[in-house]
C-alpha cells in the first residue's frame, strides 16, 4: 500500500510537473485527482485483505426415534410414550447440551409431527439406515422408543450402527406361552381334478409340553386335520399336505391352530389362503395310418398329466382338427396330404414321428421345414442328449442307455432354424446329426423325432426307476412346448386374491393397442362391487410408468368382485378378491427385549424401561463422549468495497477531464 502511494504520487506529479513549476493553482487540484485515480486503481489490483478468526461451539445431536405403529397402542402404553416425548422436548438440561431431533417411524421414517399409533407395519431397520447418512459426521446418540417388534425390513440387531443406541422398552417383556402360524406357503393356481400342496410353519413359545391341532377349513367344511405336540425343545413344526380340487374358480381356505391353555394372543393362530382352480385341459390328436405300440405308449405318457388328453384316430376316420390344441403325426404317408394342408392353414402346432413305414417322398413334398435324402436301408439310432439345448427346460433322463430307434438311413437337412435336443449315435459313433429337433416358423411350432419304437424307452424308464415318470415328463414337456401360442391378451390384470384390511390394495392393468404396443392414452375404469352390501363404485385408473393403477385401500373386510373396462373398446377383464381382518402388529404378545439389548450392547449404549428414563437423562448429560465441539475457522475478508472504489475512480477521472477542459488544457 505504501509503495502504491509512492508510485501514484510520483506519476501524478510527473504528469503535471511543468504546471506545478509555474505554480498554477489548478494544477495542484489536477495532480491530487490524478493521484486519487491511480491510487484507487492500485488498491483495486492489490485487493488488500485482513484475516479474521471465527470461533463457534457445536452441540452434539440427540436423535429421538419413536415407534408410531399400532403395536404401541396394543401395549396400552401410548399415553406414557406421549408423555415421555413431551418431557424430552421440554427437558432444559438435555436441550442445553444437545440439539434434539425428533422422528417417528413405522413402515417409513418421518420428522415427528404427531403420534397416532395407527400404522400397521414396523421397520425398525429403516431409521438406523437413514440416520447413518444424515448424521454421518456428527456426534449423535440415538434414543429408540419402541417395543422392539418389527414386521418389515432386515433384522435391526445385526445392522452396522456407529452411533450409541439407547432403547427405551415399551410394553410387557414377560414371555407368555403362545402358539402361532408363522408362515403358510401355497401356489396361487391349481389345476382341476388335481391336488395342490400346502405348507404350514408353526412355532411355540413356552416351557411346558402342549398339545394342539391344525385344522384347515374350506368355508365351514373341514378338509384337513392333524394333532400336534410341542415342548421347550421341539418348538417348531412344518406340516405339508395336499388338498384336492374339484371345481373351477376361486376357493378360500382357512388354516388355524387350536389355542393352548392360558394363551393370551390367539389372533396369530389363523391364516387365510386362496387357490384359483383353472381348467386348461389340452386335447391332443394322435393321428396314424396303422396301429403301433408307440401310439399307445404316447397316449399313456400324455395322459399321465391329468390336464392332457390324447385321442387316437386312424387316418380316414372323420375328425375336426380345430378341436385339438396340437397334433401328433405318426409316420405320415400320402393319406396325410389334406392334414398337412389344414395344419398349415390353421397354424396348428404338430409333432412328426418317422420310421420304417414313413413315405419320405410325400413328407419331403408336403412340408418345407426339413427333408431327408435316404436310401432303401434301415438303421438303428441311439440318442445322445444335447447339453446345450435351450429351447425349453428339460433334463437328460439317460437317453444314451435307452434302446435304439429304427429309421431309414439318410441325411436330414433343415431349411429353417432349429434346435436339436437329441442327436444320433450309430454304434459307438456320435454323429451330432438331428434325432429329435424343435423348430418354429411363422406362428407355428414343430417337433420331429426320426425313429420308431420309442415305446421301448418308456419300458426301460419304468424298469430302471420302477416308474415311467421320467419318460412321461419328457413327453409332457414336448406337449407343453407345442401348446397353442396365442397372441398376448390386450388387457391383462394383476391383483392378489387376498388383501388384509390394513394393507395397501392396488389393482394394476396393462393395456395394449391393436398393434400390441402399450397404450398410454387409454381410459381404464374399475367397477368394484361389495358382494355382501351390493355397493358399487366406479373408479378411474391412473397411468403409473408402464402400468395403469388404481388404489382401493381402506375397504372393509368382505368379498369383492370387479370389472375393468377400456373406454371406447370392447375389452373387459373380471376378477374377485377378498379383504380379511388381520393386524400383523397384534401377533406379538410381548416386547422384543432380547433384540433391543443386542443393539444397545453392540453400540455401547444401554437399554432402559419407561420408569427409569430419568437415569437415561442423567447418563446422557454426564457421558464424556457427548461434548460440545469448539470449532475455529479462519476467514480472509477484503477491506475494500470494489463498487465504491470503482465509483471513486470514475468520479476523479471525470472531474480531472472537466477541469482540464475548462482551463483549456485539452
Amino acid at each position: 500500500m505504501v509503495l502504491a502511494i509512492i508510485v501514484s504520487s510520483t506519476i501524478a506529479i510527473f504528469f503535471y510537473y511543468k504546471n506545478l513549476k509555474n505554480k498554477e493553482r489548478v494544477s495542484y487540484l489536477l495532480t491530487f485527482l490524478r493521484f486519487i485515480s491511480l491510487l484507487a486503481v492500485f488498491i483495486l489490483l492489490i485487493n488488500p485483505k485482513i484475516e479474521q478468526q471465527i470461533i463457534s461451539v457445536e452441540k452434539p445431536t440427540l436423535v429421538v426415534a419413536v415407534d408410531n405403529s399400532s403395536s404401541i397402542k396394543n401395549t396400552n402404553q401410548s399415553a406414557e410414550v406421549l408423555d415421555l416425548v413431551s418431557n424430552l422436548k421440554s427437558n432444559i438440561s438435555l436441550n442445553e447440551k444437545f440439539n434434539i431431533d425428533f422422528y417417528s417411524f413405522a413402515d417409513d421414517v418421518e420428522l415427528l409431527d404427531s403420534l397416532d399409533f395407527d400404522n400397521s407395519q414396523t421397520d425398525i431397520s429403516k431409521p438406523f439406515k437413514q440416520f447413518k447418512e444424515v448424521y454421518k459426521n456428527k456426534i449423535a446418540p440415538i434414543i429408540l422408543i419402541t417395543d422392539g417388534n418389527q414386521t418389515l425390513g432386515s433384522s435391526y440387531e445385526y445392522l452396522n450402527v456407529s452411533k450409541p443406541v439407547y432403547p427405551i422398552v415399551v410394553g410387557d417383556t414377560t414371555q407368555y406361552a403362545d402358539i402361532l402360524i408363522s408362515q403358510l406357503n401355497v401356489n396361487r393356481y391349481a389345476y382341476l381334478e388335481n391336488k395342490f400342496p400346502v405348507e404350514v410353519f408353526m412355532n411355540y413359545t413356552g416351557v411346558n409340553n402342549v398339545n394342539s391341532k391344525l385344522e384347515v377349513y374350506k368355508g365351514n367344511q373341514k378338509v384337513f386335520s392333524k394333532t400336534l405336540n410341542f415342548d421347550k425343545d421341539e418348538n417348531s413344526q412344518n406340516i405339508s399336505f395336499h388338498l384336492p380340487t374339484d371345481k373351477v374358480g376361486v376357493h378360500y381356505y382357512s388354516a388355524q391352530v387350536a389355542s393352548i391353555q392360558n394363551e393370551k394372543n390367539s389372533t396369530n393362530n389363523k391364516r387365510d389362503f386362496v387357490i384359483e382352480v383353472i381348467d386348461e385341459q389340452a386335447t391332443i390328436l394322435l393321428l396314424t395310418s396303422f396301429l403301433h405300440p408307440d401310439v399307445g405308449v404316447l397316449k399313456s405318457a400324455i395322459e399321465a398329466n391329468k390336464q392332457r388328453k390324447a385321442i387316437i384316430i386312424v387316418i380316414g376316420d372323420d375328425f375336426n382338427i380345430l378341436e385339438y390344441q396340437s397334433v401328433i403325426l405318426y409316420q405320415p404317408t400320402n393319406l396325410f396330404r389334406d392334414v398337412f394342408v389344414e395344419l398349415d392353414y390353421q397354424k396348428i402346432n404338430h409333432f412328426i414321428i418317422t420310421g420304417t413305414q414313413t413315405d419320405w417322398n410325400f413328407l419331403n413334398d408336403a412340408q418345407d421345414n426339413f427333408s431327408k435324402n435316404l436310401i432303401n436301408q434301415t438303421e438303428n439310432y441311439r440318442a445322445v442328449y444335447n447339453q446345450s439345448f435351450d429351447g425349453f427346460v428339460t433334463d437328460d433322463i439317460g437317453f444314451e442307455n435307452y434302446p435304439p430307434l429304427v429309421d431309414y438311413f439318410g441325411e436330414v437337412t433343415f431349411n429353417i432354424p432349429h434346435e436339436d435336443m437329441l442327436t444320433q449315435k450309430i454304434g459307438n459313433i456320435s454323429t451330432e446329426k438331428p434325432f429329435l429337433s424343435t423348430y418354429e416358423y411363422g406362428e407355428q411350432r414343430g417337433v420331429v423325432l426320426f425313429g420308431e419304437n420309442s415305446w421301448r424307452w418308456r419300458m426301460t424308464s419304468k424298469k430302471e426307476n420302477e416308474s415311467s415318470i421320467d419318460y412321461d415328463n419328457f413327453i409332457g414337456k414336448l406337449m407343453q412346448y407345442l401348446a397353442s401360442t396365442k397372441k398376448a391378451n390386450r388387457l391383462s390384470v394383476e391383483f392378489d386374491p387376498i388383501y388384509y384390511s390394513n394393507s395397501i390394495i392396488n389393482i394394476s392393468a396393462n393395456y395394449l393397442d391393436k398393434n400390441y404396443v402399450f397404450d398410454t392414452n387409454a381410459n381404464l375404469w374399475l367397477l368394484l362391487k361389495n358382494e355382501f352390501t351390493k355397493e358399487i363404485n366406479r373408479l378411474p385408473f391412473s397411468l403409473n410408468r408402464n402400468r395403469y393403477l388404481v388404489d382401493v385401500s381402506g375397504l372393509e373386510s368382505g368379498e369383492y368382485s370387479f370389472t375393468i373396462t377400456v373406454e371406447n373398446e370392447n375389452l373387459t377383464s373380471r376378477g374377485i378378491f377378498k379383504v380379511v381382518d388381520f393386524d400383523v402388529e397384534q401377533q406379538f404378545l410381548s416386547s422384543n427385549k432380547i433384540s433391543l439389548e443386542a443393539i444397545a450392547s453392540k453400540t455401547d449404549g444401554k437399554l432402559y424401561y419407561l420408569d427409569k428414563v430419568s437415569n437415561l437423562e442423567s447418563e446422557l448429560i454426564e457421558d464424556p463422549r457427548f461434548v460440545s465441539i469448539q470449532k475455529s475457522e479462519k476467514k480472509l475478508n477484503s477491506i475494500i468495497d470494489w463498487k465504491w472504489l470503482l465509483g471513486l475512480i470514475i468520479l476523479s477521472l471525470s472531474l480531472e477531464w472537466f477541469i482540464r477542459k475548462y482551463n483549456g488544457h485539452i
